[in-house]
């Protein structure tokens, strides 16, 4: 997919979600192997879709963010959705992979710049690199792994 359609893509998705959403909308995004260039033919394109309120059932959380862009795309689109409490809960490797490969599209207030600025400060601090391996990422120490234990939050890394 060129930059053009890529974009392209980028705006509808904006407009379905908005006129699903409306103000209850609050950040879109690509990721993984589109986002990152690296796609192949049988890949699908990942969105990241940031919402103020989401059905806690999985099935209509589901049905909410999959059919309005039932037909949007040739290719098959992915929606990872979740809440902004949820998004903000704790700092999981999605969280890293995103601070590197994220596309942001649709972020007017900044939510999800922040967070991923602030993801991108953790990874440096914390000394983490991503490595490719034969079956995707592997995020690793670029010295050696602290001693005893440690965490990665929104705070910060704790030793």
């Amino acid at each position: 997919m060129g930059k053009e359609t890529f974009e392209r893509l980028g705006q509808d998705l904006t407009l379905k979600y908005f006129e699903t959403l409306d103000s209850n909308l609050v950040a879109l995004a690509f990721f993984g192997s589109w986002a990152r260039g690296e796609e192949k033919e049988w890949s699908d394109i990942d969105v990241l879709l940031i919402a103020k309120e989401l059905p806690d059932d999985p099935f209509e959380r589901r049905w909410l963010v999959q059919e309005p862009i039932l037909s949007l795309s040739e290719r098959p689109v992915s929606v990872l959705a979740r809440t902004v409490e949820e998004f903000s809960e704790d700092v999981s490797p999605l969280h890293l992979d995103l601070g590197l490969d994220a596309v942001v599209f649709y972020d007017p207030r900044g939510f999800l710049a922040r967070r991923l600025k602030r993801v991108q400060e953790l990874i440096e601090e914390a000394g983490l690199v991503r490595e490719r391996e034969a079956s995707g990422f592997a995020w690793r120490w670029k010295d050696s792994p602290p001693p005893g234990r440690w965490a990665l939050t929104w705070e910060g890394f704790a030793r």
